[in-house]
């Protein structure tokens, strides 16, 4: 092989391991949602149009469209026959940053729910989660709008370079997930403590917690890991996992709340108002004492 004809050669052979490993991503997340359509249609769909229903359609089947519309628009195939302009590649670049930052920030919502159940909704905790959720978005679009012009493209628009300012982008998430993840472990302690943290919705809050937060900070690390190498040209081979973890750990977060609330009795939940619930916490050795747990979908319910 000629030494001029290898740059070609491995932007070819980037662009056919990153279309790939998208099928994966896509191929994996159909057959999640596949498998898990019976609860779907069992706890989901009986339940009234709220905005908690549609969060959860959103995050479970735009991460769908969005990976589809990634592989056949950059399919090896016939992206070469679009005939791109590096604007186009700009534009598509763009489509893509705008559609991570709205998954992303869906599932964050989801998640933020959940650390204000386990504190009680209290007003303090709300506030300062919310917070941090503000300046994670701020992150990130700083991070894609200072990033996204100094993006160059090969002519089937493989991203062959980019800045690092693109680390904001995912150092915002990072930080955040992180931010609840020790939220999360900090009250399931006091619980431990205090004599109620095995109870079922406690233990299940932490399980999920856990496992989505490493799902999470794995692949959010390994994207940001592969913008720092020198050949950028496989930055992109985790970009439709990134979009798969996000999206299952989303989804099955909320299927998994509703599968606990159907079989067990401490649970109390309404067909009419999807994931708010009020919990009975009773510790095993203070039968008297009872801890209540309540997540309300329209936080102006509760009062500041």
């Amino acid at each position: 092989m000629h030494p001029r004809d290898t740059p070609d050669v491995e932007q070819a052979l980037a662009t056919q391991i990153n279309y790939r490993s998208s099928v994966a991503a896509l191929t994996f997340l159909l057959y999640d949602i596949c498998l898990t359509f019976d609860d779907e249609v069992n706890f989901v769909w009986p339940k009234a149009w709220t905005r908690m229903k549609f969060l959860f359609l959103f995050i479970r089947y735009v991460p769908l469209f969005v990976q589809f519309s990634i592989l056949v628009i950059g399919s090896p195939e016939l992206t070469p026959h679009f005939h791109f302009t590096p604007h186009d590649c700009f534009i598509w670049e763009v489509y893509q940053g705008v559609a991570t930052v709205l998954i992303l920030a869906a599932v964050d919502c989801v998640l933020i729910l959940r650390v204000c159940a386990l504190y009680h909704n209290k007003p303090i905790i709300r506030r300062l989660v919310l917070l941090a959720f503000l300046l994670e978005v701020t992150g990130m679009i700083v991070g894609l709008g200072l990033s996204v012009s100094t993006i160059t493209f090969d002519d089937i628009c493989l991203i062959t370079h980019v800045s690092t300012l693109l680390l904001i982008y995912a150092g915002s998430t990072l930080i955040f997930q992180t931010f609840l993840f020790a939220l999360t472990a900090i009250h399931f302690g006091r619980a431990l403590r205090e004599g109620w943290g095995d109870t079922p919705l406690v233990h299940l809050v932490m399980r999920d917690g856990t496992w989505a937060f490493l799902l999470l900070f794995a692949v959010l690390v390994g994207a940001s890991s592969l913008y720092t190498v020198k050949n950028q040209s496989y930055a992109g081979i985790i970009y439709g996992w990134l979009l798969t973890v996000f999206s299952f750990s989303g989804y099955r977060v909320l299927l998994n709340l509703d599968r606990l609330s159907s079989t067990s009795p401490r649970l109390d939940t309404t067909n009419n108002t999807p994931w708010e619930f009020t919990t009975r916490l009773t510790a095993v050795e203070e039968a008297a004492q009872t801890y209540e747990l309540t997540t309300v979908e329209d936080a102006s319910s509760t009062g500041p």
